[in-house]
């Protein structure tokens, strides 16, 4: 009798695998031939049976272990070994002529024993295997039958079948304890790493964003904004449409940074951002365009809309008081505007106009609002 394991573990376990089979096969082949001993011990087999005997019960066991152990593929070699221990049994059931206990023990745990390895397909092995081993017995010695068995063999074998039948469910328990706990372990780690996953990829969006958002106002940077000012462009055109682009400037900048300091510049301009923000669209883009100086990029928008948008800032933000330190800081801007396609094509050319009309806006007085005329 021997035991095994599901053979269709990775390789790493076949060591595990071998070595099991091997303690049970050398336990149960012992006490098989105690069983076969007093049940023949006045049969009169001849020396011949009993030297075939021993060497299947008492040698075979370590050979089998050693090929298999030194077997390139151990887990097949070990189905090999389980295939011969079937051909094996049959061919010692027919000799012996088929002593009841004996026959039914070594049927039952031959047949076991592969078809737990390999399933349907191992127990039609087991299958002709064994009833190959009991042919060719009979084919050389003849048929005979012989079913009884003593009292101490029936006790024996009794023991035996018990034994072997709790050590597998014994087996089978830890290796299903394992199994739970490394799909645990799995599973654990599986959170784990998709919680990571997750965080990595926030961590990424939120880099994403940081490099395309100026810092001190929360708004688009001109990275950001010429990534999608093409696109935009190339769909206006598509649909026949205007695209306002407004520069705005905070008026006498330089005078609020003097007065309170680069903070409370630091301040108005997330006002005007904030400002800004309430504004737009939810198409429209808000960049810093740098230092004081911010950019509307207003998709879909004629220039007529556009001056009232623009109006409607402006006088948003001179009414607007921040406060800081405090005192309470007061600031205008002005704003420059140049649409497509009218006054250019790309974002340079755009910007440029729009920047002549902020200088327009700035020459006139500030804090007013200028759309750029070409010529002038």
């Amino acid at each position: 009798m021997t035991h095994t394991e599901y053979l269709t573990r990775p390789q790493s376990s076949a060591h595990w695998t071998v070595s099991t089979n091997y303690r049970f096969r050398v336990a149960s082949f012992v006490n098989m031939f105690v069983s076969v001993l007093l049940h023949g011990w006045d049969k009169g087999y001849s020396p011949l049976l009993w030297g075939l005997i021993a060497m299947q019960l008492l040698i075979y066991p370590h050979l089998a272990f050693l090929f298999a152990r030194r077997s390139v593929n151990a887990q097949q070699a070990e189905v090999n070994n389980l295939t011969l221990d079937c051909l094996m049994f049959g061919a010692l059931a027919a000799a012996l002529q088929f002593p009841l206990w004996i026959a039914f023990t070594v049927y039952i745990a031959s047949t076991l024993n592969i078809t737990m390895s390999r399933g349907l397909a191992g127990l039609i092995r087991s299958q002709l295997a064994f009833f190959s081993g009991v042919l060719v017995v009979g084919l050389l010695v003849g048929w005979h039958l012989s079913p009884s068995t003593e009292l101490p063999v029936t006790i024996i074998c009794l023991i035996g079948n018990t034994v072997y039948i709790v050590s597998i469910g014994l087996t089978a328990f830890g290796r299903n304890r394992q199994l739970r706990q490394t799909r645990e372990a799995l599973r654990m780690g599986e959170n784990t790493l998709k919680q990571q996953l997750t965080e990595i990829q926030n961590l990424q969006e939120k880099l994403q964003e940081q490099a395309v958002r100026d810092p001190l106002t929360g708004l688009y940077n001109r990275r950001f904004l010429d990534t999608i000012m093409a696109r935009e462009l190339a769909r206006c055109e598509r649909e026949g449409l205007h695209l306002t682009v407004m520069m705005i400037d905070v008026d006498h900048f330089k005078k609020v940074n003097d007065s309170y300091g680069h903070p409370g510049g630091d301040e108005v301009l997330k006002k005007l951002a904030t400002l800004l923000q309430e504004k737009v669209r939810v198409i429209d883009v808000a960049c810093r365009f740098g230092g004081e100086e911010f950019l509307l990029m207003l998709p879909s928008m004629s220039p007529e809309f556009a001056i009232v948008r623009a109006e409607q800032c402006r006088e948003a933000f001179a009414q607007a008081k921040v406060e800081f330190d405090g005192q309470t800081i007061q600031a205008t801007m002005s704003v420059g505007i140049a649409v497509y396609p009218q006054h250019g094509n790309t974002l340079a050319e755009l910007t440029r106009c729009a920047d002549v009309a902020l200088y327009q806006a700035k020459e006139a007085g500030r804090n007013r609002v200028v759309l750029y005329i070409a010529g002038n």
